[in-house]
């Protein structure tokens, strides 16, 4: 278990679950990978142009893509991960259980750790799970951390 594969999405409680991935990898002599899985709106035309910060036009997609990538840098900037432990990050585009399950089947992972929100009743139903896809869809072990059990 030393390729560690961890989805975030620059919350307090993936900031925990991460914490507890570093915690592990750094245990057991691991290294961890931290993905951010971004999807474009689903309405919106791949195409899109929008104003970028220097005025010129630019691919609503590249947009995203490079908020999500500063978000990464700033979210591990914060993270207080143990020292000489070797971090990778990925920002990938797409469904979230699909690009995860992607990531998984590649081979480069022996576990993934990922939080759930613990949404429970019609939420769940409505919307899925994304931790409840990738559990049973997973050729690696899976530890999943609710978020409440992570709260001081």
């Amino acid at each position: 278990m030393k390729r560690i594969l961890v989805p975030v999405d620059y919350s307090d409680p993936s900031r925990a679950v991460l914490q507890f991935a570093a915690e592990i990898a750094h245990r057991l002599g691991g290294q961890l990978t931290v993905v951010h899985v971004w999807e474009c709106m689903p309405h919106a035309p791949p195409d899109l142009m929008v104003k970028g910060r220097d005025g010129k036009p630019r691919k609503l997609a590249e947009v995203i893509r490079d908020n999500a990538e500063a978000e990464m840098r700033q979210f591990l900037g914060g993270a207080g991960l143990p020292e000489g432990l070797r971090v990778e990050t990925r920002v990938e585009s797409g469904d979230a259980a699909k690009c995860i399950l992607g990531d998984l089947d590649s081979g480069e992972f022996d576990l993934l750790v990922m939080g759930t929100h613990g949404r429970g009743g019609v939420k769940h139903v409505v919307l899925g799970s994304v931790a409840e896809k990738i559990v049973r869809a997973s050729k690696v072990p899976v530890i999943t951390v609710p978020a409440r059990a992570l709260a001081p």
